[in-house]
């Protein structure tokens, strides 16, 4: 990593429901306590319907902690603007957004001003997404609504480019390769290792091949973190755990 001091990310005594819950109900997540250490990535794993997506969105404050808090380095996330938030901590979800504009600017949405030609190759390259350069207008080519329409695994690709475009200190994945081909995924892990030498990332992972990125895995369950540890330790320690990677649960949410 790049051994900045501070403190990596992380959760203390996290609870979650959702505002428009029963309040009555249990909430999803309950005493999520997880320390994710500078310049190492994380693997999240827990079985469908455990809140892992859920547990990625507080960190960018896509849903606000209904309790408990969440420091990056040491500060409290509510006490930084949203915007410089934002830049901190790059993020891509399974299902992306894509706006209705060129590629390259789709991209560069992750990036700070001034971001050049240079720094977007260098995305497209990690991400496997080099196929922008063949569109009909290259990265000038307008996607989404009004433009070209685009495969799940290619708007997952673009999405994994803007997320690295910036070179962010956090990176927060949501199952970044779920809607890759074996030989595309194969490629975007060998690169996506060399970005998490240097980020700090918490990772959601429902196959192994995903969990072998990471240094250490946390697995979610009961809306708690149940256990942590290396993806051997687990396997052997953590009956759950190897339950879950024995691939029963394949690619569902």
């Amino acid at each position: 990593g790049r051994g900045r001091p501070g403190d990596g990310l992380r959760f203390e005594g996290v609870r979650f429901r959702y505002p428009d819950a029963p309040p009555d109900s249990p909430p999803l997540l309950t005493g999520i306590d997880l320390h994710i250490r500078p310049g190492e990535s994380m693997a999240l794993v827990g079985a469908t319907g455990s809140g892992k997506t859920t547990l990625t969105s507080l960190v960018p404050r896509l849903h606000e902690i209904t309790s408990g808090r969440i420091t990056l380095n040491g500060v409290d996330i509510t006490e930084m603007p949203r915007e410089e938030l934002r830049k901190k901590v790059a993020v891509a979800f399974e299902e992306p957004t894509l706006f209705s504009t060129t590629v390259g600017e789709n991209v560069l949405m992750g990036a700070p001003e001034g971001t050049g030609e240079a720094e977007l190759d260098r995305a497209l390259a990690i991400a496997q997404a080099d196929f922008a350069h063949a569109l009909p207008q290259g990265t000038g080519t307008r996607v989404g609504e009004q433009g070209l329409s685009l495969s799940g695994g290619q708007r997952q690709r673009l999405a994994l480019a803007r997320a690295v475009v910036g070179r962010p200190e956090f990176l927060v994945l949501d199952d970044p390769l779920s809607a890759l081909d074996v030989h595309t995924e194969a490629a975007v892990e060998a690169a996506l290792r060399r970005v998490l030498a240097d980020t700090t990332a918490l990772i959601v992972a429902h196959r192994p091949s995903t969990v072998l990125l990471a240094d250490r895995v946390a697995l979610l369950s009961g809306g708690r973190i149940a256990a942590v540890g290396t993806h051997q330790e687990l396997l052997r320690g953590n009956a759950e755990y190897a339950h879950l990677m024995s691939g029963e649960q394949e690619d569902s949410r």
